[in-house]
């Protein structure tokens, strides 16, 4: 493979990861062995060790916006799950795709804080667009290699 094929991974550091203490910052993550929320071998949500953090770039960046509102800035070939846990580069995300989230409520539940709206439905992506170069930072998951980010999106480490 040569080498302008090697897609870069990674999270800006403005990207919140869903950790045990909350959404946190990528940038207030470092060297600090955070405790990520991931999906365990097992199919069950667990937390495991975000460690070796380390910032690369510049590298091309794609900021993905959900239909939540939120947008993840990444590197162009950082890898989301689609449902099915079908892993896809941030740059093949299409609007309308349907992303692995940590949680849904149960067909036909309706919160009751939440009149009118639709829980049971996935988090779709609305659009993918270029958003220039950047840094990212990347680390390593225990087990699992896979964390949530912002609005609790699986995706790679």
């Amino acid at each position: 493979m040569a080498s302008e094929d090697v897609q870069e991974r990674g999270l800006a550091s403005s990207c919140h990861v869903e950790t045990a203490e909350g959404p946190v910052q990528m940038s207030e993550t470092p060297n600090k062995g955070f405790a990520v929320l991931t999906r365990l071998p097992s199919g069950q949500l667990g937390f495991r060790q975000l460690i070796k953090l380390v910032t690369r770039g510049p590298v091309p960046l794609v900021r993905v916006v959900l239909s939540t509102g939120h947008e993840v800035l990444v590197a162009r070939g950082h890898p989301f799950y689609r449902t099915g846990m079908e892993m896809v580069a941030a740059e093949r995300l299409a609007p309308g795709d349907a992303l692995e989230t940590a949680f849904r409520y149960p067909e036909g539940y309706a919160p009751p804080d939440l009149p009118g709206t639709e829980p049971s439905a996935p988090i779709r992506v609305t659009r993918v667009e270029a958003a220039g170069e950047g840094e990212v930072m990347t680390g390593t998951v225990r087990d699992t290699h896979a964390l949530y980010v912002t609005a609790g999106v699986l995706c790679g480490e």
